[in-house]
């Protein structure tokens, strides 16, 4: 079944402040946007040597954008549809959810001394989430301005968004394997108490 485009004001706003803002970020910091769009895990680990909560502003900016159209893609899952209240809400929830979770990565660096570890791994999500933030991008475009059936084409991406999601966790864990695999009893229970279940509730909420 063929749908109607989506026409939402704020949508439109939403998606093309978006769009100008990374071409704005590109234009005053190009390393920062080829490291994201290519995320290379060499050149990563190069520069995050030196960085730990010294994370660049534009990095941040780059974070938020991730959390926007994250938030954009859970409200037309939620909605079939695009509801600014509804984003709002996403937004408030994702924002809590990921300071939360990196204060305690942070809190656990401290008390066991790895905050060597820790940063470098905090440090290789951000640049993965901001990668997939640019995707997501993309992807909400799709959904809003496409003729296409309107569930399948959500269906289809997110299913390609989880898929690169978990690509990019696994390549972080494959960057990380000589740590891994020196403390694999403290990373299978890391992986469990920081990452999947947490990542469980945050699904459970919005589903």
């Amino acid at each position: 079944m063929i749908r109607d485009i989506i026409s939402n004001d704020s949508l439109t706003l939403i998606l093309f402040a978006s769009f100008l803002l990374i071409i704005i970020l590109k234009k005053f910091d190009p390393n920062i946007f080829n490291q994201i769009i290519s995320f290379s895990k060499k050149d990563s680990r190069n520069s995050m040597s030196n960085n730990f909560i010294g994370i660049k502003f534009y990095e941040i900016i780059y974070n938020m954008l991730f959390i926007s159209n994250l938030s954009v893609l859970f409200t037309f899952l939620s909605n079939k549809n695009f509801d600014i209240i509804i984003y709002i809400k996403y937004i408030k929830y994702l924002i809590v959810f990921f300071t939360i979770k990196i204060l305690l990565e942070i809190i656990i660096g401290g008390l066991f001394s790895i905050n060597k570890i820790i940063k470098n791994y905090i440090w290789l999500k951000l640049i993965f989430n901001n990668s997939l933030g640019l995707i997501l991008l993309l992807f909400n475009f799709l959904i809003a301005y496409s003729t296409f059936d309107n569930d399948n084409l959500i269906s289809i991406l997110i299913s390609l968004s989880l898929f690169y999601f978990l690509y990019g966790y696994l390549s972080i864990f494959f960057s990380m394997k000589k740590v891994v695999y020196k403390n694999w009893f403290y990373f299978i229970l890391y992986l469990c108490t920081l990452e999947i279940i947490p990542y469980y509730y945050l699904i459970s909420i919005i589903l």
